[in-house]
């Protein structure tokens, strides 16, 4: 388990902790290329989707572009490559413009898992406490 004291809480409402800190100089910053290795789990930590899953892809994205949900694009900023990162992200900042093909991501792959995110995204918005858990790994940082 991740101490408590290790969660940083961003004035969006995101949240995150470091599980391995990367290495080298660059960081994330805006308008940074990365390539995320990424496991999806719903707020009580059931297992959703990961790129693992899908082939082992990453989500590739220029941070600030869109491509990416809003909680990512904030919750990875100051990553380093190397690093892994757990991202707690209030629905609100998930997925809000939908889970269809082309929308912002990384996005679940099959009926089932984007269903559980549909769920989150409107059923249970507005529960405190609820987030999507996203652990993300930066894999590449241009």
């Amino acid at each position: 388990p991740v101490p408590r004291e290790s969660y940083k809480k961003l004035s969006s409402g995101v949240v995150y902790a470091d599980l391995r800190p990367g290495k080298g100089d660059p960081v994330v910053q805006a308008g940074s290329r990365v390539n995320l290795q990424w496991v999806l789990r719903r707020s009580n930590g059931y297992f959703v989707d990961s790129s693992e899953v899908q082939n082992s892809v990453p989500f590739i994205f220029t941070v600030g572009d869109g491509k990416a949900i809003y909680g990512i694009d904030e919750g990875v900023l100051g990553m380093k490559e190397g690093g892994v990162r757990r991202i707690l992200i209030p629905p609100p900042l998930a997925y809000v413009q939908g889970l269809e093909d082309g929308k912002p991501g990384p996005l679940p792959a099959g009926y089932g898992p984007r269903q559980q995110m549909r769920r989150i995204q409107s059923v249970r918005k507005d529960v405190p406490g609820e987030y999507v858990f996203l652990e993300v790994q930066l894999t590449r940082l241009r």
